[in-house]
């Protein structure tokens, strides 16, 4: 057991700069959610699809073409998305699950447009930011090792500092405020 445990507080971990604007946002959400009781409006008009596809596309040309630069960024787009779709029903979302449970029934039984669909293409920004907070403690539960875990928190670093530039295109500006009887199923 003590073997184990040293093992744990061996693990690398890491800090991800997270701007400014982008953790004052992350406690904006948190407030309008578990304060105010309101929602992100779903399906999110700027998927985590889209701000991630977007990333990619600024974020390509400035790296040498057959670089392990280019496979390093599409190898943390990838792992984002699915880090993403594994933790949103688990760590990313606060009291409000019931939020939750309507998309993912659609998501089974929903018409055509929701046929196919994850959480990455119908949760955005806000979502995603819960995720880079959570980051750090998911990664010192990896067995990377330290040089991968220092490039990953370069890249993770970098892409919050993109985000912020261009936070007021991938964020809404307003939450929704659910009706009575979303409210009442949301208690039970």
């Amino acid at each position: 057991m003590k073997r184990q445990e040293e093992a744990f507080h061996t693990r690398p971990s890491i800090k991800i700069i997270i701007p400014d604007r982008l953790k004052g946002l992350l406690v904006d959400d948190w407030e309008n959610i578990t304060k105010n009781n309101q929602l992100v409006p779903l399906p999110h008009p700027k998927p985590v699809n889209k701000v991630l596809s977007d990333y990619m596309d600024y974020e390509k040309p400035k790296r040498p073409e057959g670089s392990p630069n280019i496979d390093i960024l599409e190898e943390t787009v990838a792992g984002l998305k699915e880090y993403f779709d594994k933790c949103l029903s688990r760590i990313l979302l606060y009291r409000q699950r019931a939020q939750y449970s309507e998309i993912r029934e659609k998501w089974i039984s929903g018409g055509p447009e929701w046929q196919g669909k994850t959480a990455c293409d119908t949760y955005g920004s806000e979502h995603l930011m819960r995720l880079m907070a959570s980051m750090p403690e998911l990664i010192a539960q990896t067995n990377m090792d330290q040089q991968s875990v220092n490039r990953l928190r370069e890249e993770l670093s970098k892409f919050c500092q993109w985000l912020e530039k261009d936070a007021g295109e991938y964020f809404v500006k307003e939450y929704e405020v659910p009706n009575a009887e979303y409210t009442e199923k949301a208690k039970n």
